[in-house]
């Protein structure tokens, strides 16, 4: 299991699968917001969210492609 740290607007991950965990919670929570704001995927609620989405797919994938 690998272990990582990440401090970022108040979102604190010891290890990949809390990180698939917030991910999920991220992915259900973006599409509430989407749908909330008449899928305005303008909308910075939006934005926001799916940004923070996107940096922990990135995170998980760099890690994962580092240790193969």
């Amino acid at each position: 299991m690998m272990f990582i740290t990440v401090k970022e607007e108040g979102v604190r991950v010891v290890s990949e699968l809390n990180i698939e965990c917030e991910i999920q919670r991220l992915k259900e929570q973006l599409e509430l917001t989407a749908k909330e704001n008449n899928y305005n995927f303008q909308h910075p609620q939006v934005i926001a969210l799916s940004q923070k989405l996107d940096k922990l797919i990135t995170l998980v994938m760099r890690n994962r492609w580092h240790n193969t």
